[in-house]
């Protein structure tokens, strides 16, 4: 059964929330710096999620590449960047980073 996440702006399944991820560019130059970068809070170090609709429909991410599975994240995921970011559905993030909790805001605005 799917993971439902209530807000105040609606219900919603986790096939219907995903995350914005990229390669950091300060990782090839160091060591300490992580793999990967994601949208957080202030209030939270969790990834945040967002309603994929909205992500799509939006046109500050027409660059972004939506990904489908966990294979298709590791095929693309080199070249990703923050300017051309992956769109991952909350289930393909747990199938391919292994990450079982998100940020999920209280409201999602446009």
């Amino acid at each position: 059964m799917s993971r439902q996440y209530q807000t105040n702006t609606g219900t919603y399944t986790e096939e219907e929330l995903a995350v914005v991820v990229w390669v950091n560019p300060k990782h090839s130059s160091s060591k300490q710096a992580r793999f990967l970068e994601t949208m957080t809070t202030d209030d939270s170090t969790l990834p945040m999620a967002f309603p994929l609709k909205h992500l799509l429909g939006n046109r500050s991410w027409k660059n972004a590449v939506l990904t489908h599975s966990g294979a298709e994240v590791f095929e693309t995921l080199q070249q990703s960047r923050r300017t051309k970011p992956l769109v991952v559905p909350l289930k393909v993030a747990t199938e391919a980073f292994g990450w079982e909790n998100f940020y999920i805001p209280t409201e999602y605005t446009l």
